[in-house]
């Protein structure tokens, strides 16, 4: 049976998205009302086991048009299901049926859906067989088992820069001045010609997370103490994610991003303890060269699209009078 939780459900939700083989830090309530989106998490109830879930952030247009879709800065969400130790056959024939049960009622609520999936959720049948259309996206993801592993299976550029950047007096300073952080990330996107439009949401998920003792800023500096590059990662029980960086063209050094990244992977095994580093993928050629150069595995994850009818006529009408 699905339902909607109410907010005295969300910590029985919290636990099933941090014990869940999908679940992500991006799934967890607090994430989503951090979010500034309209949200309903749907559970789906075995007796009064809460065994599967889908979180779903929206909006309304004036139209009154129902539209499903991700908040900025959120790359996962999507269906997340009990860990069991059901035989493959039995498990995978059980999920599917949710699976389609989750699709029908996303459908029958909402007029246009857009959901991206966390990459350990891969069934995406029942989707299909509901009229959804589907795409892939790509992100890397290092195993930390063994940093010396990870060091060596670098490219070896990679960790020549890293080196050349700690001889020639670069160094790592890790703090929680997000105001800092956001700057370095605004002057990158200002010299790329873009605009920094997730600054409000930015700031609220580091506010709930510093909060919560799940995110961390490596600022890489020079000699003279200038800030010249930055990474930022957020974390949950399994792994931690690469969400924001930046760097400054103009004292820039060639290693400091990627001293800085090595730090905070360094981090999440040393410290946090964790096993693996999300780095979020990214379809911009140059940052995907970027991250693979870490020596991460290449990993997909998947995303769903569906629109009823009479939008999908608006959408192909809105085009047409572009065109003309």
């Amino acid at each position: 049976m699905i339902k909607e939780l109410s907010i005295n459900e969300y910590e029985s939700w919290d636990n099933l998205v941090a014990n869940s083989p999908q679940g992500t830090i991006f799934h967890k309530s607090y994430w989503l009302m951090a979010s500034g989106m309209k949200f309903k998490i749907y559970g789906y109830f075995r007796g009064d086991e809460l065994f599967a879930g889908i979180p779903i952030t929206y909006n309304i247009s004036k139209l009154g048009i129902r539209k499903l879709y991700h908040p900025l800065l959120t790359p996962y969400l999507g269906i997340i299901f009990k860990n069991t130790n059901a035989k493959y056959v039995t498990k995978i024939s059980d999920e599917k049926g949710i699976i389609s049960e989750f699709a029908r009622k996303i459908k029958d609520d909402f007029d246009s859906i857009a959901i991206s999936f966390s990459p350990y959720f891969i069934d995406l049948q029942p989707f299909i067989w509901e009229g959804f259309s589907t795409d892939v996206r790509y992100t890397y993801i290092l195993n930390l088992d063994d940093l010396n592993d990870v060091w060596v299976n670098m490219d070896s550029k990679r960790r020549n820069d890293i080196i050349k950047a700690e001889k020639d007096g670069i160094y790592v300073e890790i703090n929680d001045n997000f105001q800092q952080i956001f700057t370095l990330v605004e002057k990158t996107f200002v010299r790329q010609g873009k605009i920094a439009i997730f600054r409000d949401q930015a700031f609220k998920y580091n506010e709930v997370l510093n909060r919560k003792g799940q995110c961390k800023s490596f600022l890489t500096k020079n000699k003279v103490g200038k800030l010249i590059a930055v990474v930022y990662i957020i974390w949950d029980e399994k792994r931690s994610y690469y969400l924001l960086g930046g760097y400054d063209s103009k004292d820039s050094h060639h290693g400091a991003s990627a001293l800085a990244m090595w730090e905070a992977i360094k981090y999440t095994k040393n410290e946090l303890g964790l096993n693996q580093f999300d780095f979020e993928g990214s379809t911009i050629r140059n940052i995907e060269i970027h991250f693979r150069k870490f020596g991460g595995t290449l990993t997909p994850y998947y995303s769903a699209y569906w629109m009823k009818p009479y939008i999908k006529m608006v959408s192909y009408a809105k085009k047409l009078l572009k065109l003309d």
